[in-house]
This record gives C-alpha cells, structure tokens and sequence, in this order.
C-alpha cells in the first residue's frame, strides 16, 4: 500500500499536548474561525517546524461560540471571503514563520455542508485558492463536492478517513452526540485504522486533538498507519522480506516475528526482516505485529528532551547554503528549529545518527571524505545530522561546533540513545 499519512485537528484548545505535533504528519491548525488566534498559531507553526510537520489550514463557519459544529445560512460570496480571510491569516504568520502551508482543510459542520452542495464547494475552494494559491491540497472526502471542486480549481485532493469517529451502514459519520460518535477506545481506534488503511480508499486518516486521550488514540494510529507502510515482499512459497525503520530495535524485531503463529524463524539484519513460516499456515499481517514497537519510538512520553548547544562555524556551511539557495543564517536557522531523534548509534562509539533534516538542507556525503575531522563538529549528510564524538576521518558536511558537549562515557557509554529527542540551540 502507499503510504498513508496521519493528520491531526490541532491549534484548539489552550492546554494542548505538544506532543501531538511530533504524532502528527500533517497539523490542521484552526485559523480564527472557531478557535485559534495569532498566538495559538505561531505555536501551532513553531511546533510544525521543530518536528517537520507539514502545515494545513484549517477553516470554518466563523462560529467560535459553536465550535464550527453547526451548519450557518452564510451565502457562498460571504463564505467565500470568510475562508479565504482565515487561511491568508495562517499564510502570513507561516510566512513570518517561514513554514508552507501545503494543505487545507474544512473544519466541522462546513466539512459535511460543503461536501453535499456544489454551491458551497466552489466558494470554500475559491477561498482557499485566492488565500494559499493551487499548490496546496485538499483534504476531503473521497467522494462528493469538495473532491469535484478541487479538481475543477486544480487542486489535488487527498481522500480522508476519521480514526476515532464511528460510522453509519452507509459510510457516513455518526452525528456527534449519538452512542458510538466518537471513538476512544485504543482496540477500536486500532481496528478502524486498519480498516481504513487497508481499503485502500483513503490517502490520510484524521485524529481530532479534543478526542479525550488523544494522544494515546494517535500513537496507536501513528504505529499502525508506520507498520502498514513498511514495505513487504515475498521470498517464495514460506518466506517474505520486511523493509525495517531505523528507529525499530532489531533484537525487539527479531522476537516479536518468531513469536507469531505459524513462524518457523525471524532472520534480522541492519534493514531487512526475513520471516520464515509454514506455507499452509501463513501469518496474519506480519507487520501489524512490529505496531507495539513503533509506538514505542514515536513521541515516547517518558524521554526527555537533550539539547545540544552549537556555534554554526562549519567549513561547509557557506557550501550548504549555496547548494541549497539560502543564506547561511537560513541553514542555521533551519537546522536548529528541528527537533531530532536518535535513530541509531554507530560509525564511532557515541556518533548518533539523528534525523530528519528539513528537506531544504539536504545535501550528500562529500565526495572524498576529510581524513580528519574535528571532535564535536556537528555534521549534515543525506537527512541525517549528527556530532562527531572524537576526532577521526569522516564525509559529512560540517556546518558548526557543539558546546560543552561529551557524547561517549568511558564508564556509562553513549550518552545518546536510540530514541532520544536533541535539538540544537545556536549560540554566538
């Protein structure tokens, strides 16, 4: 299946849980509204880019008092200006933030409305494409309006599916406030996802940042929608071949596959799994199974969060920031609004591999690596970035000096671990 991605109602509610954002894959951030203001937006967007989140307006019926959840007699040029107004809002401070939005997407009952009347359709989408312009997508349902008007304006339009909300015999939605409306249950949450996913019907599926426990509702989808990604073939009759994330704990992999019913034994190696089972008795999704390590590298609540002092001083940052089209202020800036986890530990005892980069400052390997490169140099290489623990040779471009900073203990070893949260802080 291709990937599909989670994307989450956020910039709502006052004591919102950070964590959200790094669960997250794309932030619907109310935009005024029914909730939201500058302030809550300039969060929402600091957040987005420390965790790579990728942006989407979330407009409404300008209905704070309701919460956007009741359908309003607004005519279409009315409405047309009212969203447009709301994303141009979150499009300014995106800019100032210097994130994209690259999506929309409806809030409430104006979703449902606009979704059922081609009037409506085409002044929300009018609205949208006079605030954001035709790059960004849409997110709506996969039939209806609102995918006939994206693609009339020339919009993409990415097909959704609601994680922690129950359905009718029809498909649609159970109207809020009936038994079974929301869904909060993590085994039920778990089985729509899948559902979901699996149909191949959908493109994104939606967690709403007020479902009580949210966050725990979206780690469960997060793993699952991270593990039906993980890319499958077969080896035969009785085998088949795993692609494994970096941040999966191979030991853990390893056992959890050769426990599975049927499974005769789990071969792991640095990126694959191969499963070996009794052909008569294949196993049910085997990739469901790695869902409960997954959901133990995303967002873990108990790690806390490093943060590394860095002098933006390297050799190749000027070069970085040619190749990349930005100044060197801009690649600092870039690469310290991230924030990094540790997705493995090697090359040098204490070397951690932390990712992802921001796209933008991307670059490969040097050519011909440096036969000596400073201890602490902090480095960037594909989408990775990283600090050398001792001086050695190395190819990575190097773009400034950590501070202050011992990555490997004699004693305790490596003082960063698979799965920490780094983030740097610029100095100087």
């Amino acid at each position: 299946m291709t990937e599909c991605l989670l994307n989450i109602d956020l910039g709502e509610l006052p004591d919102e849980d950070a964590r959200l954002y790094a669960l997250a894959q794309v932030a619907n951030i109310a935009c005024g509204g029914h909730a939201g203001d500058d302030a809550s937006m300039r969060r929402a967007l600091e957040l987005c880019a420390r965790h790579g989140t990728r942006v989407c307006a979330h407009p409404s019926y300008e209905d704070r008092e309701g919460f956007g959840r009741r359908a309003l007699d607004v005519t279409p040029d009315v409405l047309r200006g009212q969203v447009a107004s709301q994303c141009a809002r979150l499009s300014r401070l995106a800019q100032e933030q210097r994130v994209p939005v690259v999506y929309a997407k409806l809030h409430g009952a104006l979703y449902h409305a606009a979704n059922t009347s081609p009037v409506l359709a085409r002044a929300v989408v009018e609205g949208i494409v006079e605030a954001l312009g035709t790059g960004v997508t849409l997110i709506a349902p996969a039939e209806g309006s609102l995918r006939d008007a994206a693609r009339n304006a020339g919009l993409a339009h990415a097909r959704e599916g609601f994680a922690d909300r129950g359905t009718l015999p029809d498909g649609s939605l159970i109207p809020r406030g009936q038994p079974g409306a929301v869904l909060t249950e993590a085994a039920k949450v778990r089985e729509n996802t899948v559902r979901l996913a699996t149909l191949g019907t959908v493109d994104t599926v939606c967690v709403h940042g007020d479902t009580p426990g949210a966050v725990e509702l979206a780690r469960e989808v997060r793993a699952t929608l991270d593990a039906l990604s993980l890319h499958v073939e077969p080896l035969g009759d009785g085998a088949l071949r795993l692609t494994l994330p970096d941040s999966l704990e191979r030991r853990a992999a390893r056992e959890v596959l050769r426990a599975l019913p049927g499974v005769v034994d789990a071969v792991v190696t640095e990126e694959h799994a191969c499963v070996y089972f009794d052909p008569s008795a294949p196993p049910d999704e085997p990739r469901l199974a790695l869902a409960r390590l997954l959901r133990e590298t995303v967002a873990p609540p108990e790690q806390t969060l490093i943060t590394l002092r860095v002098r933006y001083d390297g050799p190749d940052l000027e070069k970085v920031a040619t190749r990349a089209g930005l100044s060197v202020d801009e690649v600092a800036r870039l690469h310290a609004a991230r924030e990094y986890s540790v997705r493995c530990v090697g090359f040098l005892p204490g070397f951690a591999y932390l990712g992802e980069l921001d796209p933008r400052i991307v670059v490969p390997r040097l050519p011909t690596p440096r036969m000596r490169v400073p201890a602490l140099a902090v480095g960037i290489a594909g989408g990775r970035t990283g600090v050398y623990p001792f001086a050695s040779p190395g190819g990575w471009n190097l773009i400034g000096t950590a501070l202050d900073f011992t990555a490997f203990h004699p004693d305790r070893g490596a003082v960063l671990q698979l799965g920490d949260r780094v983030r740097f802080e610029r100095v100087g």
